[in-house]
Formats: structure tokens, sequence, C-alpha cells
């Protein structure tokens, strides 16, 4: 199944290019639709795509992986949450997936012969 290679492939990226081990991660993702993720995340509307629930799982609206460093990006920024302190301030964890996930999509730019890609140019192309 690709999102198992995929989450190999980021959870390999974390292990290298971060201080968390990733040799410990069992968590599951789930691939929903838009409206089954903003129902679970917000009971209705809202502009949100993926989001970790302890104690559940990833939840990530289904989207194409393979070769879409952009999306793998906000998959890879849930695994971060999954892995981060539980007693660290949320707006510490949300810092530090962003800083996590966009150093990944530099990475993948420059590796891959790309235009730079960032967080901010992600969302403007986001295509849902």
């Amino acid at each position: 199944m690709l999102i198992s290679s995929i989450v190999t492939l980021l959870l390999n990226w974390i292990q290298i290019n971060t201080e968390y081990s990733t040799k410990n991660f069992d968590v599951e993702i789930f691939q929903v639709s838009i409206e089954e993720i903003q129902e679970k995340a917000c009971n209705g509307n809202c502009p949100i795509i993926a989001f970790f629930k302890p104690d559940e799982g990833i939840y990530i609206v289904k989207m194409e992986f393979k070769e879409n460093y952009c999306n793998q990006s906000i998959l890879l920024h849930e695994i971060i949450h999954t892995l981060q302190n539980k007693k660290m301030e949320n707006s510490f964890r949300e810092s530090e997936a962003y800083l996590i996930q966009n150093k990944f999509l530099y990475d993948m730019s420059l590796k891959n012969n790309l235009e730079i890609l960032n967080v901010k140019k992600c969302r403007s192309q986001q295509k849902l």
C-alpha cells in the first residue's frame, strides 16, 4: 500500500534529520474524506485537512502522496505530533512541527532539483 511506503520514507527522514526516535512509531493513519475530517475535528466546516488525535491516530484527507512533497509534508507534520513530548505547550508543538515540515520541504526541493518549497507555497498550491 502506498501510504505505508510513504510513512516508512517519512519515518526514515525524521530519524536522520531530527532528534526524534521513530523506532517505536505505531500510530494508525486514517485516510478520510474532507467532510469526515472536518466533522471529527471541529463538528463541521473548518479549514483542516489533517490532525493527530491521541489514543486514536492520525486523520488525513485522502490525497495523492506519490511524488507530492507538499502532501507528504502534511503527513510528516502529524507524525511529528505523535513523537512530541505530551507536556510541551501546544504553541511550541505546532511551531516545531512547522519548522521540521519546512526543513523536509527544503530538503526534498534540493534533492529533486525543484523550486524551493515551503508550507506557505504548498498551501497556495493545495487542491482539495
